[in-house]
């Protein structure tokens, strides 16, 4: 059940902005296909698709031709854009490109913290009405923003320009009681980090282009070296330091849904794969000592980048390494990383973390104070500008998306990255928009959920209860937020 009380204060909270600010509300004028899109996000073509020409269903929907305003210097205004990227993440240069169109917008950058402090000074500073457009990240804050609407509304646009979201971003998954307050433009793509002078002095060979979790584990092992006194000097392999990686392995069987039963109705923590899963994860760490250990990166407050780039972890699951692999001055490396994919559970399944899965959205906040110039930047970012999230180790979603220019866009020119990372196995494994991805649809009690989830993982991890017992205790007490969240 919603909670009515502070949907109620919201309304009210809300009411008070729009009537506050009267700007809000405005059409943007008609648009067209950008003459001139940056070379980061070019789109597709007249009558072609971003993977070449279009069919004839296809022809019928000019992909992308409504970002623009047929006179973009004509709108003006001021955006207060929040993301929790900074300038030197992309948003500098995406920002001059949106600026090279719309030369009378000013975008005034505000970076956030993607933490749960973080996303309360965001909803704070939109009722205040300090914020335009945001690029909210992970589903469960942007569904808690649906849900106490400080999103604006976007069904108007969509209607105006005939937006199809499935032939835009891949999907119309992301509405809110059936209607869409937010754009579904940035995404994540999972990989394996490999030290390719660990892996060639371990004689493992090519990189593989499929593998599972055994032969993963093989390679750590193979990777890890030990002092002469017995202790640990490089660990072969890491699950990552964020607690809830070890239940990933449902995103690539099931394609949905991580912490959520396939019927949707209670939590899968019980799940075979979710157990297994995590008795994989603390064996290789506490046991076998093969991968770094997840109550170090916790106890200790050491992220992925800081273990990797000094060598002392050979390969690591991920998602955004190469925002720090290309920030060579504060993460200089002494060798080239590869990429593997993420492993799956058996051979031959379908591996729904090798694609580029919805993880942020962008909307309209309730406090905007300008809507046409707030409109033009929102359908520029979520299309055009989102080409520039992988600076930041993220992905667009957009379908007009350049997959090819994103290696120069990262690190300059192939040349330059060449001398950071192995450009034959990013291109294999990065960022393959052809790949099946997941899908979060289920929003019923995700924060308490998925709190939950961490809390009892810890428990496992610290001894304090086994596996079956912490995953037994996690998921009757999450059954019982999800059954009274579904009332």
């Amino acid at each position: 059940m919603r909670n009515s009380i502070k949907r109620a204060l919201a309304l009210v909270l809300a009411l008070g902005m729009i009537l506050s600010f009267g700007a809000c509300g405005k059409q943007a004028e008609s648009t067209n296909t950008p003459a001139d899109a940056p070379k980061a996000t070019e789109g597709p073509k007249e009558n072609e698709t971003a993977n070449g020409a279009a069919t004839e269903a296809e022809k019928e929907y000019a992909l992308g031709s409504w970002v623009v305003a047929d006179d973009p210097a004509s709108i003006s205004g001021t955006v207060r854009f929040w993301i929790p990227f900074k300038g030197s993440q992309g948003m500098d240069d995406m920002i001059a490109a949106f600026n090279a169109i719309y030369p009378n917008i000013t975008v005034e950058l505000n970076t956030y913290n993607n933490n749960t402090d973080g996303n309360m000074q965001v909803n704070t500073a939109i009722m205040m009405g300090e914020v335009d457009v945001l690029a909210s990240f992970g589903l469960h804050q942007t569904h808690s923003r649906w849900e106490n609407d400080l999103f604006v509304d976007l069904t108007d646009y969509i209607e105006k320009y005939n937006i199809d979201m499935v032939k835009e971003w891949g999907t119309d998954a992301y509405a809110y009681d059936g209607t869409f307050y937010s754009f579904p433009c940035g995404g994540l793509t999972y990989f394996i980090a490999v030290n390719m002078n660990a892996w060639n002095e371990a004689g493992l060979g090519e990189l593989p282009t499929e593998w599972t979790w055994d032969e993963y584990l093989a390679a750590s092992a193979a990777m890890t070296k030990k002092n002469d006194d017995g202790t640990i000097a490089v660990y072969g392999g890491s699950d990552n330091g964020s607690i809830e990686y070890s239940s990933y392995p449902w995103y690539q069987v099931y394609g949905e849904n991580y912490v959520y039963s396939l019927d949707g109705n209670e939590s899968n923590f019980t799940d075979p794969l979710i157990i297994n899963s995590l008795k994989r994860e603390i064996k290789a760490e506490q046991e076998d000592q093969i991968w770094f250990p997840l109550l170090t990166y916790r106890d200790n407050k050491v992220n992925q980048q800081d273990v990797y780039v000094v060598g002392t972890v050979a390969s690591v699951v991920s998602n955004n390494l190469l925002r720090f692999l290309r920030d060579t001055e504060n993460y200089p490396t002494d060798f080239t990383t590869g990429f593997a994919p993420y492993p799956v559970e058996e051979k031959g399944q379908d591996n729904h973390m090798a694609g580029v899965s919805c993880f942020s959205h962008a909307g309209i906040t309730i406090g905007c104070q300008d809507e046409e110039a707030a409109w033009a930047f929102l359908a520029w970012y979520s299309t055009y500008g989102a080409g520039y999230l992988p600076i930041a180790g993220h992905a667009p979603t957009w379908k007009g998306t350049d997959a090819s220019n994103l290696l120069s866009l990262i690190f300059g020119s192939e040349e330059e990255a060449a001398k950071i990372i192995d450009v034959d196995s990013f291109k294999r494994v990065l960022y393959n928009y052809e790949a099946p991805s997941y899908v979060d649809t289920n929003t019923y009690a995700t924060s308490e959920v998925v709190a939950l989830l961490k809390e009892y993982i810890m428990e496992a991890h610290r001894g304090n209860m086994s596996v079956e017992d912490a995953m037994a205790t996690a998921k009757e007490l999450a059954d019982e937020e999800i059954k009274k969240a579904m009332e």
